[in-house]
């Protein structure tokens, strides 16, 4: 997993972030930036399905990050638009990576005119935690790891018909594959298979359960390193139909404040006091 680049901002003004979908996530990301709840953001533009190229290009052109928080194949037409300009962009529908052999193929390598590098693409951690260490794990060595993650949902969040009365397997196979067949409920295995082994390593296991009101994740690791076991039970997203754990946007929040403040993953920033300002937690 790369991490956040140094700021892309002098630390005497906000970053500029401009927000691509409306949803779910798209929406939840806007109101918090808009009530300041990420700290030194400034939302500059919320781009819609409606949008036209003018308007996202004037967004693009004003903005130091993209949030992509659409559809797969939305990102599949954003990314490369995006890190063409120069600028970075936070992707939630990383499943898109599924598509291709190499993930860095979406990005391309050649900037337009006037832009000094291709911009990069983020991919927050979304629905489940500890990918800095599975992270540090996977870079100390791979080749006897191995990662398998859990995804436990409702049957209706996975489209599953029939009046299920118990739990049952409806996937087991690859982050790939997962994600090919999941698109948009998927996205958590794809980000541990980019932080780790890859697409193809990671083993996932999808089960439909009538009885959850949440959805729970459990992750896997098996490494000379060590064995991680770690279980993740999320509050769902009302607007999401079920698809959407909520902390997924706040996820998106806290990579934003980590580009500001130029820091990676697992990192944890104490600022200064400020004179006058009560300590919070």
């Amino acid at each position: 997993m790369t991490p956040p680049p140094p700021s892309p901002v002098a630390s005497d003004r906000p970053l500029r972030v401009a927000v691509i979908g409306s949803g779910a996530i798209g929406g939840a990301v806007v109101e918090a930036i808009e009530k300041g709840r990420v700290p030194d953001a400034q939302l500059v533009s919320v781009l819609r399905s409606d949008s036209t190229d003018a308007e996202f290009d004037r967004a693009i052109a004003a903005a130091d990050v993209v949030v992509e928080a659409t559809t797969v194949a939305a990102a599949e037409e954003y990314i490369p638009r995006v890190t063409a300009t120069g600028k970075d962009i936070i992707v939630c529908s990383c499943g898109v990576f599924a598509r291709h052999e190499n993930p860095r193929h979406l990005i391309g390598a050649s900037a337009a005119p006037g832009a000094a590098r291709a911009g990069r693409v983020l991919v927050p951690a979304g629905a489940v935690g500890g990918l800095d260490v599975l992270a540090a794990a996977a870079r100390a060595g791979t080749a006897d790891a191995r990662l398998r993650h859990y995804t436990i949902k409702s049957p209706a969040a996975l489209g599953v018909e029939g009046g299920l009365t118990e739990h049952r397997e409806v996937f087991r196979g690859s982050a790939r594959e997962a994600a090919l067949e999941y698109p948009r409920t998927s996205n958590a295995s794809v980000a541990l298979a980019l932080a780790t082994l890859g697409l193809d390593r990671v083993e996932v296991i999808v089960l439909a359960d009538p009885r959850v009101t949440r959805t729970r994740h459990v992750v896997e690791w098996e490494s000379p390193m060590g064995s991680y076991e770690m279980s993740f039970e999320n509050c769902l997203d009302p607007d999401s139909g079920g698809r959407t754990s909520a902390i997924t946007a706040w996820s998106v929040a806290e990579l934003l404040i980590g580009i500001h403040d130029g820091v990676g993953p697992g990192a944890v920033v104490l600022d200064p006091p400020v004179e006058g300002v009560p300590m919070g937690p």
